[in-house]
């Protein structure tokens, strides 16, 4: 027996040691070829002050953002952009994160938000796409992004990102258009500085123009000035152009523009009248000047102190013009070259009450200042590719060795693998199984378990045992914003998920990166309940059915929280009321509002949903398509039906067959139960009362009669159908008790 088991050992053991030398191999040309493995840097970004630095380069399916720290050169973490084979990109910085916008020819406009530590929120995905390139529909603006084009179900929109919310305004004929439009474009000038506030041209289907103001009001709306057929199209140009610029509160006779003629200063300019002004007085003259809107509050005018570039120093100044004073910039901007003068390819950003200006180049390279004092830092590409090589990696070492074993090959995985073998066969089994159980546990119980949807499947080209290692692109929704990962698992195609399959995942926001959850791995965690929220604005988006939709903003420990919601006919939200607001899986929901009778002890069930029907409702906040369910609710060999409306993240994919969890008020769900196992029929309701909300579903109790007899109905309601005295309910009762419920409405 000693001997076929050292016959054995030594069968697993030639692989591993012939692998052994294959890998050896392997490295050493790796070191030779280290410069080989550079990613070229497509953009640089400074963030968190100076602290951070992003680049952008050159990925699979698009670009990366990895994330370094400029002290110690190491990478943070990576984050990856869909852009298509042009790998354009905008970029802005708002409330002190970075926003970066691409395009995909298959998904259309991307709008991620990177923060210091890495955090990524998606604004946007999908909902946007463009014939042309990707920088003549997304351009940034005063410290906003701005944006317009064309949906993929040919409807036009303009959009901005400004404090780090994307909102957007549709174009056609519902908003007083005379007719559909047919094409958009921006107005020449418009993001150049020339004009007071950027302009889109909108051909329409009967021959004329309309103009759009690029910037929305406080209502997310465009506002639109009409040019009649055969009007003088400059003449309408700048009509509109004053008009946006008032409603703007933009004085487009007092602007700031550089001349055209040497020694090109900066000069004020009426743009009603088209005429020049004096040169703009800064503490010393600047000549060859750009002139930089910042924000709603500072500009920037950038130049040299010389007539001639190349006979002078670069200089600045920063204007405030709420203080209408200057700062001076030109000890530290001293330190660029002529070049950057000459070249026109700087652009520079600052927020207002931070302290930093940071600045980019299209020829890869970045820095920044502190306003306040100090030296300018400024980095380009090339230095940057250094610090993509470990220190060691171009040399025979251990730390080389060690950072060729974690990009983990298909030869180091074979390798890895046939030494594992003889562990696994002799002992080493279980020991494996716990190691990888409990690291499975961990990741788990440190990320947020939430649900998303397989969006592609990719072969990796690596096979473990015969079975294909797959790559599975998940959409999902975390902290109320749509965000994308990919998983790598081992799987065999029969049995794994399918694109568009609904998948449990835990997603780690510090590292970026998720795990498959199975039900094992569910830790019993209740959501987290935000107690006595103050309501404190209320926004309305128009009908939804017979109620209106409305985005509700509360206020709880100095954070902010915006709710979608629909609100019945009859019902009504009001700023300064209270509520109790829950989270789950990174979204904040309405958990109770207003209620008299104190429902904090009421136990909630959760319940096990099957999609059935699915009317989409024309109403969208916040990236959220309102949608009405019909759902088959199971509870052990219970079931009954449910009408829910929910506000899902645009382009996530929700197919009748679904199975989602709903969440319900256990003691209203049984009485439910029981009533529907008695008698059923129609019945007129003589009055309603509400109480709050249960959730989002407004609680109310109705009276409803039938042959005579009234009927006492106490539940929650679906706010888009709503309940009103005179309506004909559908009720399952007890003529005893005299309870009701109800189990269809009126107008359904």
């Amino acid at each position: 027996m000693k001997k076929r088991i050292n016959l054995l050992n030594l069968v697993f053991f030639v692989p591993a040691v012939i692998l052994s030398f294959a890998v050896w191999n392997d490295y050493k040309q790796d070191v030779a070829r280290v410069e080989d493995r550079l990613q070229t840097v497509e953009g640089l970004f400074y963030l968190d002050g100076g602290s951070k630095v992003i680049s952008l380069t050159d990925g699979s399916d698009g670009m990366d953002a990895i994330l370094y720290d400029a002290a110690t050169h190491q990478e943070v973490t990576t984050i990856h952009l869909r852009s298509n084979i042009h790998n354009q990109f905008v970029g802005t910085y708002q409330k002190g994160n970075l926003v970066i916008a691409t395009t995909d020819d298959s998904s259309g406009l991307q709008l991620n938000v990177i923060g210091p530590g890495g955090h990524v929120e998606e604004l946007v995905k999908g909902t946007l796409e463009f014939d042309g390139f990707l920088t003549s529909a997304v351009h940034h603006w005063n410290g906003r992004m701005l944006v317009g084009g064309e949906t993929a179900n040919d409807t036009y929109v303009v959009g901005e990102v400004k404090d780090g919310v994307f909102q957007t305004a549709y174009l056609n004929e519902d908003t007083g258009l005379p007719a559909r439009p047919t094409s958009i474009s921006e107005v020449m000038g418009s993001f150049n500085d020339s004009r007071a506030v950027p302009l889109y041209e909108l051909d329409l289907k009967d021959g004329s123009t309309a103009y759009v103001s690029g910037l929305l009001n406080a209502q997310h709306k465009a506002a639109i000035r009409i040019s009649p057929v055969g009007g003088s199209g400059f003449d309408a140009e700048d009509l509109a152009e004053q008009q946006f610029a008032a409603l703007a509160g933009v004085d487009p006779a007092r602007l700031w523009r550089t001349e055209s003629g040497e020694p090109k200063q900066v000069r004020t300019y009426d743009a009603v009248k088209g005429n020049w002004g004096n040169v703009v007085k800064t503490p010393a003259p600047v000549y060859q000047a750009a002139v930089f809107p910042l924000n709603d509050r500072e500009t920037l005018i950038f130049g040299s102190t010389a007539k001639d570039e190349r006979k002078g120093q670069v200089t600045g100044y920063l204007y405030d013009r709420q203080t209408r004073s200057f700062t001076d910039l030109s000890q530290p901007l001293s330190s660029l070259e002529p070049e950057d003068v000459s070249s026109g390819t700087l652009s520079f950003f600052k927020e207002t009450g931070d302290a930093t200006l940071y600045f980019t180049d299209a020829e890869k390279s970045a820095g920044w200042l502190n306003v306040k004092g100090g030296t300018l830092t400024r980095m380009t590409g090339e230095t940057l590719q250094t610090w993509q090589i470990a220190e060691g990696a171009d040399r025979i070492s251990w730390t080389s060795f060690a950072h060729y074993l974690k990009r983990g090959n298909a030869l180091v995985i074979n390798w890895a693998i046939w030494l594992l073998i003889p562990l696994v066969l002799f002992g080493g089994l279980g020991l494996l199984i716990r190691i990888m159980t409990a690291r499975q546990k961990k990741f788990t119980a440190e990320g947020t378990i939430v649900q998303g949807t397989v969006t592609r499947l990719q072969e990796t080209g690596t096979y473990v045992n015969e079975q294909p290692m797959i790559r599975f692109d998940i959409r999902f929704e975390d902290e109320g914003m749509m965000k994308e990962t990919s998983i790598k698992k081992v799987a065999s195609y029969l049995h794994a998920p399918r694109v568009g399959d609904p998948v449990l995942i835990s997603y780690n926001r510090k590292k970026n990166r998720a795990v498959f959850v199975t039900g094992d791995d569910l830790p019993q965690t209740a959501p987290e309940v935000i107690r006595d929220a103050v309501l404190t604005r209320i926004d309305s988006y128009g009908k939804a059915g017979r109620g209106e939709a409305l985005l509700l903003h509360f206020d709880s420990g100095g954070q902010t929280y915006a709710i979608p919601v629909v609100q019945a006919n009859g019902f009504a939200y009001r700023t300064g009321d209270k509520a109790d607001l829950m989270q789950i899986g990174g979204v904040t929901r309405l958990y109770n509002y207003n209620r008299t009778r104190d429902t904090r002890g009421a136990d909630p069930l959760t319940l096990e949903g099957e999609v059935i029907r699915i009317e989409h409702i024309p109403v969208e906040i916040v990236n959220r398509q309102l949608m009405l369910f019909e759902l088959l609710l199971s509870h052990g060999d219970q079931r009954s039906r449910k009408v829910n409306s929910q506000f899902v993240p645009v382009r996530l994919p929700v197919a009748v067959g679904a199975v989602i969890p709903v969440s319900v008020n256990k003691a209203e769900y049984e009485q439910e139960l029981r009533l529907l196992q008695g008698k059923q029929g129609s019945a007129n309701v003589t009055a309603v009362q509400f109480d709050g909300t249960v959730g989002e579903r407004p609680f109310a109790r109705i009276t409803a009669t039938r042959n005579g007899i009234s009927y006492r109905i106490e539940q929650s309601i679906e706010p888009v159908y709503g309940v009103e005295v005179g309506d004909d309910l559908w009720i399952a009762y007890d003529d005893e008790t005299r309870e009701a419920v109800i189990v269809q409405y009126a107008s359904a």
